[in-house]
């Protein structure tokens, strides 16, 4: 009787773990979640997720500009009593917008004829202005309490003509009055504030919004570069940053009649804008990069990002609006400005990532990596 040895060939088993193996790897992660379910069905319909997201921004801008916003009324915006006597103040009386030239030294004063120069250079230089009215100076002696104890600093008083609202428009002539005193006693320290102030402060603040948007924007362009290697890949955080900025820019002026703003928030938007837009893409575009290189297709990878990556930013930025929410309860209006425009952008920049990001990883697919920088995409 003869017995057949029946041999298996060894690599069968392996062969058979492999195709377990990517069996396991192309099993799509089951569907939990609001954040799986927005990215899924993003993924699915692409072209409503990107050209309604691209809609979405040009209407919240369009509807900002035609709505309108309110801006924060210094004189009603004060809390405790001092903000119930300024209410009061604006309420009851018409008061004229005030404006004040200090003039001080470290070596003369008062008694000095060219300090006494500089004085009434000032005062008849103004009192000739059809803007100014009530010009008090420190020389006449109801005015002392214009003069420091010292005797070395003195103010020099005036109101602008006309409706305070106004009184940015009638203060160039000022200023160059005060720019003449400085040019004609440069041994001493002239400057004006007030009115004039306001209107350096404003300047000041555009100037920084636009020195933020031309040195922040290449800079973090830069940095995404050496994070993902990849043109196409560091260029998407940033289109998704730069739309949720631009949309709430416009969003944040329909509440403004509720909630006045100030300039200020709109650089709070720029920067919390851009932080958490390319903050969330990186969460999302990390993680399907990683599925990817594991070995997943191209939807089980989104699908895997959808359901983790997802799902920390809607944590995260439901964690920082109800976290903001808690200005409003301090009852000051600046406060409650950047608690809204912080919201605001948190919530669109955060709804961006759940739905638009998807739709365009989807319809990259592997193209995200194209625009490779050489030795950085080594790293």
């Amino acid at each position: 009787m003869r017995t057949r040895i029946i041999q298996n060939d060894p690599q069968e088993p392996d062969q058979a773990n492999s195709d377990v193996g990517a069996a396991v790897a192309e099993k799509p992660m089951p569907v939990k979640g609001i954040a799986a379910r927005m990215g899924r069905w993003s993924a699915r319909h692409r072209k409503i997720a990107i050209f309604g997201w691209l809609a979405f921004v040009v209407a919240a801008f369009a509807l900002g500009i035609l709505n309108g916003t309110t801006q924060i009324d210094p004189d009603t915006s004060g809390v405790g009593e001092s903000g119930r006597v300024d209410r009061i103040l604006d309420a009851g009386f018409n008061r004229p917008a005030g404006e004040s030239v200090l003039i001080e030294s470290e070596r003369l004063s008062v008694k000095d004829p060219a300090f006494t120069a500089a004085i009434e250079d000032i005062v008849a230089g103004v009192s000739k202005l059809d803007a100014v009215q009530n010009v008090r100076s420190p020389l006449d002696p109801e005015n002392s309490g214009q003069i420091a104890g010292n005797g070395q600093a003195v103010l020099v008083e005036f109101d602008i003509r006309g409706d305070a609202d106004d009184a940015a428009t009638k203060i160039d002539p000022v200023v160059a009055v005060v720019d003449d005193a400085k040019k004609a006693h440069p041994e001493l320290f002239i400057g004006s504030f007030g009115v004039s102030a306001d209107e350096e402060l404003d300047a000041a603040f555009m100037d920084d919004l636009k020195k933020a948007g031309i040195l922040s924007l290449p800079v973090t362009l830069i940095i995404l570069v050496v994070v993902f290697g990849a043109l196409v890949a560091a260029g998407i955080p940033l289109l998704l940053a730069l739309t949720a900025i631009f949309a709430t820019f416009g969003l944040v002026a329909l509440p403004s009649a509720l909630i006045p703003i100030d300039e200020v928030v709109y650089e709070l938007i720029l920067l919390i804008g851009l932080a958490v837009g390319v903050d969330y893409t990186m969460f999302y575009l990390k993680r399907e990069r990683e599925e990817r290189a594991a070995g997943r297709s191209e939807e089980a990878a989104l699908e895997a990002a959808a359901a983790t990556s997802g799902r920390s930013v809607l944590i995260s930025g439901l964690t920082v609006i109800v976290a903001m929410g808690g200005m409003f309860l301090a009852g000051v209006q600046e406060m409650s400005a950047f608690a809204s425009g912080t919201i605001l952008v948190v919530a669109v920049a955060m709804l961006g990532s759940l739905t638009v990001l998807p739709a365009v990883l989807s319809w990259l697919g592997d193209r995200v990596d194209r625009g490779r920088v050489p030795l950085v995409s080594r790293l």
